[in-house]
């Protein structure tokens, strides 16, 4: 299922225009700092009623360099901000280097711990860490799902994946489906908070 929010995705990391990327990353931006003023508190609950301690991009599995989110300006600045303190007390990081890319690979919905890898340099932040990982898309999850183990496997006491926009498949997967169905008649899943569902998905 896509929209406006996915061509503004897809804009900013596929055009062949700089002039274009640099607007929609603003747009990406902005829809950020809507997610963290409406789901601030969903995302403290979903750490277990404790704070981020560093936030960071899920890395790209394909494209060489920086995460793509990295070309956000003020993104960081923006998740610190409006994350607070974290477990320890102290202000969250902005932490982009401390998860590249390893030579696992990725398959469609088959999440690999090893794809990914936190440098010897970031060891110490990541143990006992919670950490949060800003996507731009989740579709299968694959991606953001090896990058989170890779942080488990170093030591990171909790991990919440948060990306600004998923892919809804309602036609191929019966939980799309229901996510939808929950409000029928309804666009309202195209801002709802899924921490619900995730919730009653572990029950």
């Amino acid at each position: 299922m896509t929209g406006p929010l996915y061509a503004v995705l897809m804009g900013y990391k596929e055009s062949p225009i700089h002039e274009v990327r640099r607007r929609l990353a603003g747009r990406v931006l902005e829809q950020f700092a809507q997610l963290f003023a409406t789901h601030r508190a969903c995302v403290v609950a979903a750490m277990g009623g404790g704070g981020v301690d560093i936030v960071l991009p899920v890395p790209s599995s394909s494209r060489p360099g920086p995460a793509s989110l990295e070309g956000v300006e003020g993104l960081g600045e923006l998740a610190v901000a409006s994350l607070g303190s974290g477990s320890s007390g102290a202000t969250a990081r902005w932490m982009p280097a401390a998860l590249g890319r390893a030579a696992g690979e990725i398959g469609h919905m088959r999440p690999n711990a090893r794809a990914f890898v936190v440098p010897r340099s970031a060891h110490a932040c990541v143990s006992g860490a919670r950490a949060l990982l800003l996507d731009d898309t989740y579709v299968s999850g694959s991606r953001a799902q090896s990058a989170a183990a890779a942080l488990r496997l170093c030591g990171a006491r909790a991990v919440l994946i948060v990306p600004v926009g998923r892919v809804l498949r309602p036609e191929r997967f019966g939980a799309h489906a229901a996510f939808i169905a929950a409000r029928p008649g309804d666009e309202g899943h195209r801002s709802r908070c899924v921490l619900a569902q995730t919730r009653a998905g572990r029950r």
